[in-house]
């Protein structure tokens, strides 16, 4: 048995729900094709799992983050392109050559390394290049891309097969660097166009772009957080949308005691009991990923009622309040994620955490047991 299959607690991945959440997401962007974002374990849903349900689906391509994701998707049979978001991050061009990787070029040394592994093994490799429109991270310089687009016959062993960009605000429709992206990048788009290069593929919507700025979709995008029903508008939870939370985490109850009045509970006594209450004891804690921060601060569902968390949350354990409970003893199932019909939701869960949904599922999805729906 491994480590984290002896752990009391456990989170479910509905693997439907992410396929029907692809499904409303083709039918927001039209024709234009679909590459998900499965990197970080596909967001603590499960890196091989999520994408063998997503090419059922037909899908683009595959976007992640680090080679070693590439080459466990590969190994794992699945031959759709795969998209280096960030660039080679300093690994071996050769490597990225040999899984066929399709590579996001975000400085110019990329290139030349690219050219000539390409040039070493007798191949054309495709690149999309990236230009940097404010999110002032991975990009190439407007200029600096330019200048590379009138130059690129010196790169005789790569093929310009895209252009993109990255929104930085796009969960804020009202945040106007969205639009000055947008028509940086427009503009870009005509310059490029002018310099003779017609890249195949054009993408900038992130899940952001794809539901608050439609100018923002051109003939590729890229779904990350929407995929996995926990897109949200600036910590709003979006259900009108049509997104169902893919992703549930379960615990149980393991004790049940009686407390009297004017006892503190948990390390630091953080907090004290006004009367007599019954608390229950469950294994959850921040070693499971869930955060400290939400220590008398958030709620769990048992038997279908919201109970408060109470005292700090140590590191394997976690205090509820079951005083109005008809009924509560050892066994019982906890829910500590669920869906807005369940009571309890992981934007819910990141707001009172002051931190974002993301962060949440890729701690609880990899430091939990996973069962495959």
């Amino acid at each position: 048995m491994s480590f984290f299959e002896s752990r009391k607690s456990w989170v479910t991945i509905d693997l439907s729900a992410i396929t029907k959440n692809l499904s409303l997401i083709k039918k927001r962007v039209n024709r234009a094709r679909v590459m998900p974002v499965v990197k970080s374990d596909a967001y603590g849903h499960g890196l091989i799992e999520v994408s063998r349900a997503l090419l059922k689906e037909g899908i683009w391509g595959l976007g992640i983050y680090e080679i070693e994701e590439a080459a466990l998707l590969r190994e794992n049979g699945i031959d759709c392109p795969i998209f280096l978001l960030s660039g080679l991050l300093g690994d071996d061009p050769r490597r990225a050559l040999e899984l066929d990787l399709t590579v996001g070029v975000v400085k110019q040394v990329e290139l030349y390394e690219i050219n000539e592994a390409s040039k070493a093994i007798g191949k054309i490799s495709k690149v999309h290049l990236k230009v940097d429109t404010g999110m002032s991270r991975f990009g190439l310089d407007p200029r600096e891309l330019l200048k590379i687009v009138s130059e690129r016959e010196k790169f005789k062993s790569i093929e310009i097969e895209g252009i993109y960009s990255h929104l930085s605000s796009s969960d804020d429709p009202n945040d106007t660097e969205n639009l000055s992206q947008i028509v940086l990048f427009e503009e870009i788009l005509k310059e490029i166009k002018g310099l003779g290069l017609s890249p195949q593929y054009i993408h900038l919507a992130n899940s952001g772009g794809i539901f608050n700025f439609t100018q923002s979709i051109f003939n590729l995008v890229r779904p990350g957080i929407s995929l996995y029903g926990a897109y949200s508008r600036k910590g709003k939870l979006l259900p009108e949308k049509g997104l169902l939370p893919a992703l549930r985490f379960w615990s149980k109850v393991v004790e049940v005691k009686e407390i009297g009045p004017g006892r503190g509970l948990s390390y630091g006594h953080s907090f004290i009991t006004k009367g007599s209450m019954r608390i229950a004891i469950i294994p959850v804690g921040y070693d499971n990923g869930y955060p400290r921060a939400l220590s008398n601060r958030a709620h769990v569902v048992i038997n279908g009622k919201r109970c408060p968390i109470v005292g700090t949350i140590c590191m394997k354990t976690m205090l509820v309040d079951v005083t109005e409970l008809k009924k509560c003893q050892p066994g019982d199932d906890v829910l500590l994620i669920g869906s807005p019909e369940e009571g309890i939701t992981v934007t819910e869960l990141s707001k009172a955490a002051s931190t974002i949904s993301y962060e949440l599922l890729c701690l609880i999805g990899k430091l939990n047991r996973r069962n495959f729906i």
